[in-house]
């Protein structure tokens, strides 16, 4: 668990060294808009770990006990498709689960991308976005 948090830790404070230049925006208004794109989302949350180009190459990946997934060949391993409801439940910590995310009682990044109210649409909006842009950097 201490490890977790180490990990975790770390991961919040190397990312403004995985995106320089990327500011984090206020994640929506009272009515659910979402200002953040995909791309920002990814460089705020997700480079630490796998690196700005998705390649698993970030700056955190060095510390951590298995090396971060290559997200630029997902759909080169599922024979040329990308599987977007299966990068949906990865990002919100649905089906399978993967270790390095932390647990579902304690994702590392759950309270972000997994609201408490299943119908929050800012939740919606920033994972269609975080997917699009995923599947927008699959290796051609």
């Amino acid at each position: 668990m201490k490890r977790f948090f180490v990990i975790s830790m770390l991961a919040v404070l190397c990312t403004a060294a995985a995106a320089p230049g990327v500011v984090a925006r206020r994640q929506g208004t009272a009515t659910g808009e979402v200002k953040e794109t995909g791309a920002e989302t990814f460089a705020n949350h997700c480079a630490a770990c796998h690196g700005r180009g998705g390649l698993g190459d970030g700056p955190v990946a060095p510390t951590l006990r298995q090396k971060p997934a290559n997200l630029t060949t997902i759909a080169h391993r599922r024979g040329g498709r990308f599987p977007r409801t299966e990068v949906t439940d990865f990002v919100l910590g649905n089906g399978k689960r993967v270790g390095a995310h932390g647990s579902r009682d304690m994702p590392v990044w759950g309270p972000f991308f997994r609201a408490a109210n299943p119908f929050d649409s800012a939740v919606d909006v920033r994972v269609t976005r975080l997917v699009d842009y995923i599947e927008s950097i699959q290796a051609k």
